[in-house]
């Protein structure tokens, strides 16, 4: 190892506050087979300023390997074609070890709401972030829908606007396992007062973007239990605050984002971010099954000493 990197990588060991292991499995069945197939795959945690991935292994059904391809925003993409074998089924099973600190939690601005105000107009701001100041079928939304209460207030700091309206989205609908779909907009889900997790984040985003202020869809693992034990998929909000940054919320949980929340990818609303897509050539018709797991690494010390070894 380079003294460049070892002193990279001690920098980062200095500030870990969790270990993960993050398994995800999915597998789809088909009534009759298919000829032709294209998956992609947004499963993989990224890399940033707060998260590491230290190893990762894929094991898949299909004989061709993958190739990998950074999307729009720059998220990794596991890509599958599949031509010449026909197949009754497709099976993947990500397994990733993630070094994790806890993200910045400040959200006082230094500027004063005025200064806010001025920094979220100036044209230059929103140049740079308009692909997140841009609303979306999903995210839209109209004044009518929702109360004029949830808008900031013009004397009130972003950071402090932001907490409060995550917490009045969290009571705005009632969290329904399948109540909704992929495909259910903001305003339906305000409509039908229930929803899952991407249904409170389209409608936080819908708010905050009627208002000038930038705002991301985010997907990633959570877990919510003491034992790590309760593990899926998930979907929250990040909002960017004049002179600190992009802060994460989740309004399905009425949580600030922490160490427990490992980050996939970001863009403007659910179809950036899907973890799957599929194109194929079939008949009849199929079942998609899948699980998360996220575990403290020390639960998998076999795939932490089969990495080791791999190293030596």
């Amino acid at each position: 190892m380079s003294l460049w990197k070892k002193s990279i990588s001690t920098a980062f060991n200095q500030w870990i506050m969790a270990d993960y292991i993050i398994e995800y499995r999915t597998r789809t069945e088909y009534e009759k087979p298919v000829k032709q197939g294209a998956y992609e795959f947004l499963v993989l945690p990224c890399e940033n300023k707060t998260q590491k991935i230290k190893h990762h292994r894929l094991i898949y059904s299909l004989d061709q390997p993958p190739f990998v391809a950074p999307n729009k925003f720059g998220f990794q993409v596991f890509h599958f074609h599949s031509n010449h074998q026909s197949f009754e089924y497709f099976s993947l099973n990500l397994l990733v070890q993630v070094a994790k600190k806890l993200p910045p939690m400040d959200l006082m601005s230094p500027l004063s709401p005025e200064e806010e105000n001025t920094y979220l107009g100036d044209s230059s701001f929103r140049i740079d972030h308009h692909a997140f100041l841009l609303t979306t079928p999903l995210c839209f939304l109209q004044a009518a829908d929702y109360s004029p209460d949830l808008d900031r207030k013009s004397y009130e700091p972003i950071g402090v606007y932001t907490v409060r309206l995550n917490a009045a989205v969290h009571r705005l609908i009632t969290y329904v396992s399948g109540s909704t779909d992929t495909n259910t907009t903001a305003k339906a889900a305000l409509h039908g007062k229930k929803g899952v997790c991407q249904d409170y984040t389209h409608i936080m985003l819908g708010i905050l973007r009627r208002q000038g202020i930038p705002a991301r869809y985010i997907s990633g693992y959570l877990n919510m239990s003491e034992d790590r034990s309760d593990s899926q998929l998930h979907a929250w909000v990040e909002v960017y605050i004049p002179q600190l940054g992009w802060r994460g919320f989740d309004p399905a949980n009425n949580l600030q984002v922490n160490d427990h929340f490992i980050k996939i990818a970001h863009g403007r609303d659910y179809l950036d971010c899907q973890p799957i897509k599929g194109v194929l050539v079939t008949d009849g018709e199929h079942h998609t099954s899948y699980e998360v797991a996220v575990r403290d690494s020390a639960e998998y010390n076999w795939f932490v000493q089969e990495q080791q070894q791999q190293q030596q």
